[in-house]
């Protein structure tokens, strides 16, 4: 135990002066080539810059006649311009097609606009008859027309490096005609949940076991924030056997992550098998749930022990874990929540300053505003008060508490 204390879990580090020592060693991943299709959530090693005009001609905005806009000024439903019809221009076609003054082509929406019309008037506002076009509205010059360049300009930056492909920006990519973009390649991650307790789902419930949750759920945590999973197992409470599954996995694995076995029980080897074959960065963070988390190095990996309990270890992996993996990518946006405002609808104390508070809550709109319902303060193993939260209030370390009626920053919990 004495050895324990010395290795720093007697002293709580502040959550912003770890995580400041844990972002001193790491470094941005190599880059890697993808197919766009591939593409949905990697992270942009590369800013983009457009080599097209988008669109990359005038084309029409909606279904009906490109004209010389000046040919219906006056015109009215009950005093209609006429036009004489001298073609139709389909999307996707290229055409010589060319108007002069008192005629019209038809023309469909996203087609080229042809030379010498200057707007497009809806089919719905006219009517024709032996290819002779009655015009029932006037229109200005450049109406329903969709400018060259007007979406984006040739040369101009439209993506940063940093940025999370979505859907959108896929979108984006492909009409600039990228089939291949650049992305930095995913950490590889291995995971272990440490306990003689533990079982896998799937095998009979004994007596005094549980089964292993907290591999799965950080598995899953693991690939929304866009780490590779190469292992994931349970462990036993076992030196030799902690201490080989910790060698194994630095030959491959850029980040390691274990749950359980980090705190100062006579079962928390952890602590001492980091301190003597590699380097504890902080050990004890002043937060709550989460107060055990271990943060270390061995050869070019980094190492997180997060508490056993699933709800400290799901908070821990929140707010460390998961933006270490995100800058390890150069994500422009560590963490990835969405906030939201909302009034606490009661009083809620804390026990003990100096700690950051880490308060789950249901979230519900009452008109137009959000109601932060808390969920449950205490109980860092109780799973289900996850599954009936939406986010989690933060509570600076100089605070006795929350309020009912004031209004806080709810985090949603990542999806």
């Amino acid at each position: 135990m004495k050895k324990l204390h010395k290795i720093g879990f007697s002293k709580l580090t502040p959550l912003v002066e770890a995580i400041e020592k844990l972002f001193s060693k790491i470094h941005l991943n190599p880059i890697e080539e993808v197919e766009i299709k591939a593409a949905l959530n990697r992270i942009l090693a590369e800013d983009i810059i457009s080599s097209l005009d988008i669109p990359p001609f005038d084309r029409s905005a909606m279904d009906g006649y490109a004209i010389q806009a000046e040919d219906s000024f006056k015109a009215t439903p009950n005093s209609p311009k006429k036009i004489k019809l001298v073609g139709i221009i389909e999307i996707g076609e290229s055409s010589s097609l060319k108007i002069n003054k008192g005629e019209g082509i038809k023309i469909s929406t996203g087609a080229p606009i042809p030379e010498g019309s200057d707007a497009v008037i809806k089919i719905e506002d006219t009517e024709i008859e032996n290819n002779r076009i009655s015009l029932y509205i006037s229109l200005p010059p450049g109406k329903n027309i969709s400018k060259k360049g007007e979406d984006i300009k040739g040369g101009t930056q439209v993506l940063n490096k940093g940025t999370e492909l979505k859907a959108e920006h896929i979108a984006l990519l492909t009409s600039l005609g990228f089939n291949k973009v650049k992305v930095r390649t995913k950490p590889k991650i291995s995971i272990f949940s440490s306990g003689d307790e533990l079982l896998e789902p799937g095998v009979s419930l004994q007596p005094g076991k549980i089964y292993n949750s907290n591999t799965p759920m950080i598995t899953a945590l693991v690939n929304l924030y866009g780490g590779l999973v190469i292992r994931g197992e349970s462990v036993k409470d076992n030196r030799e056997t902690i201490k080989n599954k910790l060698f194994e996995a630095a030959e491959d694995s850029q980040i390691i992550i274990f749950t359980g076995g980090t705190s100062v029980g006579t079962k928390d080897y952890l602590p001492e098998i980091i301190n003597d074959t590699g380097s504890v960065l902080t050990h004890g963070i002043a937060m709550r749930p989460g107060a055990p988390v271990l943060i270390g190095t061995l050869k070019e990996g980094i190492i997180f022990c997060l508490p056993g309990t699933p709800v400290a270890a799901y908070v821990s992996f929140l707010k460390i874990t998961g933006p270490a993996i995100r800058k390890m990518l150069g994500c422009s946006v560590l963490d990835p929540r969405i906030e939201i405002m909302a009034m606490i609808d009661k009083d809620v104390p804390v026990s003990g300053l100096g700690y950051l508070h880490y308060l789950r809550v249901k979230v519900k709109k009452e008109k137009n505003e959000f109601i932060a319902i808390p969920v449950k303060l205490k109980g860092s193993g109780v799973i289900s008060s996850l599954t009936k939260s939406d986010g989690i209030i933060e509570i600076p370390p100089h605070q006795e508490g929350l309020k009912k009626g004031e209004k806080l920053i709810v985090k949603l919990f990542p999806r």
